[in-house]
């Protein structure tokens, strides 16, 4: 999605304080980051450790324990 820089300046002037914060983090970090986003190959072994972690992770999933998105977004927000 293309939008203008001037729409993007009245997004901007709509956010809180809070919200302000967060986002300002988020292009700051995307701005130091190269424009060919290369992730590194994981070369290290899986351990024991974290297949039970991946495990429990899917168990929970499979039970509905997990945290929903917008939940997590509420309370970095409030």
């Amino acid at each position: 999605m293309a939008i203008s820089k001037e729409r993007f300046n009245e997004l901007l002037d709509r956010l809180s304080d809070k919200d302000f914060e967060l986002v300002s983090e988020h292009m700051e970090r995307l701005s130091q980051t190269s424009s060919i986003r290369e992730i590194p190959l994981d070369d290290e072994p899986t351990t024991q450790e974290d297949l039970d972690a991946i495990n429990k992770a899917h168990e929970a999933y499979l039970k509905g324990e997990l945290i929903n998105l917008k939940d997590v977004e509420h309370e970095l927000r409030n």
